[in-house]
């Protein structure tokens, strides 16, 4: 099994971490389950923020910490603040979610209205502290490992104040570590002017959009968190093989695989995302506890050679596939 090891947060963890972006989904009871399969199926590490889910994924998510938090690793992130917890909020969300599940297509739309609801930028030493008491109180612990600034947007002078709080609380064992989960323009920015924020850094990595090759050498020690190895990366790598036959002929045949099986294609893109961050983690959600099973078990498990998935990137660079949004 593919496993790194994090100074100070314990032993060895498995590469591969859940996402918990869209956990609110689906009921309570199915994303509960959705949480235990990965964690039956070897994740141990699991990544959250105080805004997804309008504020409740943090608290679905506890329900799997109370009984395991010696075992796994903990993400969650601050600066993008959920709607105020309402009567009335609850219901219009509860309707807008139902609404979805009707007419997906009206997905984006329903998400457009209710970012309105949503503070951005929420980087004050006031939120910083309000949303870590929150989150530790929705996730049923003391700590978590990784406090992250959620979309930062790196310009001017860090403040003073801020940086005094979250060292304060690495010291006082609330939070073992803090750092960045924005863009890679920003994730560079940062290591350049505000380094002292980028101990963690988090950002989007695939074999569509190959953001590691980016960072400079000397970040090397930072730990790397990658996310979106699969999603609209792997949507389009498939468009791209079921349009263009011969493409996916030549794929397979180079490849020894079948590149016409989606599942073969997501195995392949999550162990690119591991082997281009081989001492950090790759993040990946799905809200299929089958799904869920077969990509852990393809990246941490893999019957795929190094030199299989360093084919499958040139493949696809070679043949432009493009990103389809």
């Amino acid at each position: 099994m593919r496993e790194i090891v994090i100074p100070g947060v314990g032993p060895k963890i498995p590469v591969l971490g859940f996402g918990c972006s869209g956990l609110t989904g689906t009921n309570r009871k199915d994303a509960v389950h959705l949480l235990e399969t990965a964690f039956g199926a070897g994740v141990r590490h699991f990544d959250v923020a105080r805004y997804y889910g309008y504020g409740e994924a943090e608290g679905i998510l506890g329900t799997l910490v109370k009984t395991h938090r010696s075992e796994m690793t903990i993400t969650t992130k601050f600066g993008i603040q959920p709607p105020r917890r309402t009567s009335a909020v609850g219901i219009a969300i509860k309707a807008a979610r139902r609404f979805v599940q009707f007419l997906p297509p009206a997905r984006r739309f329903v998400q457009r209205r209710a970012n309105v609801l949503v503070k951005s930028g929420a980087f004050g030493v006031s939120d910083a502290r309000q949303s870590l008491e929150t989150s530790l109180r929705e996730l049923s612990t003391d700590h978590v490992d990784f406090y992250l600034l959620h979309d930062y947007a790196v310009a001017g002078h860090l403040s003073a104040e801020l940086l005094r709080f979250l060292e304060n609380a690495v010291t006082s064992g609330k939070i073992r570590y803090f750092g960045l989960a924005t863009g890679i323009d920003n994730i560079l920015r940062g290591l350049e002017s505000q380094p002292e924020l980028c101990n963690v850094v988090q950002f989007e990595n695939s074999v569509l959009a190959r953001n590691t090759k980016r960072l400079p050498r000397q970040a090397s020690n930072q730990l790397v968190i990658t996310h979106g190895s699969l999603g609209a990366s792997y949507r389009s790598v498939v468009a791209f093989l079921k349009a263009n036959r011969d493409a996916a002929k030549q794929w397979s045949a180079k490849l020894g695989v079948d590149c016409s099986n989606n599942d073969m294609i997501a195995a392949l893109m999550l162990n690119y995302a591991v082997e281009a961050n081989p001492n950090g983690l790759v993040l990946f959600s799905s809200k299929s506890s089958a799904r869920v099973t077969k990509n852990i078990q393809s990246a941490l498990d893999s019957d795929l050679s190094t030199a299989q998935v360093d084919l499958f990137e040139h493949l696809v660079e070679q043949d432009s596939v493009p990103l389809i949004p």
